[in-house]
């Protein structure tokens, strides 16, 4: 198999959201692997800074909830990206009724709007390069909802999923494909702390899942490179599940 069949990304210019940790840190460091430019973009510049250096990339602080500064990133690449992937998002805990309205707005802004965002500057940079572009999004699995204490979460990433599909529709004829994936609980930065403060927490959720344990960020990328490769050429509007078997747990 040849390099391009291979998930070779030689030559090509790759921005991940959220890239400085996670999931988004795993994604980078395999896209740079295979022969990928990095940039990455987060909130967090310390974290994005010492990723880069690991892989040889480079590190832009940007907040996606800001649409000066996610156009001031896009704009200030030296060509078009061929690939995005955005995985910058969360939310703190809240009971539904006890989310007020700037919780709302910000969870929204972060987990969909970033999304929209990053993805109509990277699609408008594309299309007047002439060139293809392949957008994958990080969703979660808890879009499908019930989710105790992050009703505001969920719809926020319920309302990513949605835009990924409008975008992979409108945008397919200008050699950009959207997609999106859905892990399931992951080991991460984000989810260590809370899954310590609560005794037992870990185990039964990895007893829900038919796999039967928690995963880690590697399980997860490797099928976001796939979906920005060449392999996935015809996928576009796809919602793939990474998530242990969370969604046919019984």
């Amino acid at each position: 198999m040849t390099e391009a069949g291979s998930q070779g990304f030689r030559g090509r210019l790759a921005v991940v959201t959220g890239g400085g940790s996670g999931i988004g840190a795993q994604v980078a460091t395999l896209l740079a692997a295979r022969g990928a430019e990095i940039v990455i973009a987060d909130v967090n510049q310390d974290s994005a800074r010492a990723i880069a250096k690991r892989i040889g990339a480079t590190a832009r602080a940007v907040d996606v909830r800001d649409r000066d500064q996610v156009a001031d990133l896009f704009g200030s690449l030296a060509r078009a990206p061929a690939v995005l992937v955005t995985c910058a998002g969360g939310a703190s805990r809240r009971a539904a009724l006890a989310v007020d309205e700037a919780l709302f707005h910000d969870t929204f802004d972060l987990n969909a709007g970033g999304f929209w965002r990053c993805t109509q500057e990277a699609a408008r940079r594309s299309i007047a390069a002439g060139t293809a572009l392949s957008v994958v999004h990080l969703a979660s699995s808890l879009h499908r909802g019930p989710a105790p204490e992050l009703s505001h979460f969920s719809a926020a990433k319920a309302a990513s999923v949605a835009l990924v599909r409008c975008f992979a529709q409108e945008l397919a004829g200008e050699k950009i494909r959207v997609n999106a994936v859905i892990p399931g609980p992951v080991e991460t930065a984000a989810t260590t702390p809370i899954w310590d403060a609560r005794p037992g927490l870990r185990e039964a959720l990895a007893a829900k899942l038919p796999l039967a344990r928690i995963g880690q960020p590697i399980d997860v990328a490797p099928a976001v490179v796939w979906l920005a490769s060449d392999e996935a050429a015809w996928v576009t509007g796809a919602v793939l599940n990474v998530d242990g078997g969370l969604d046919v747990a019984p």
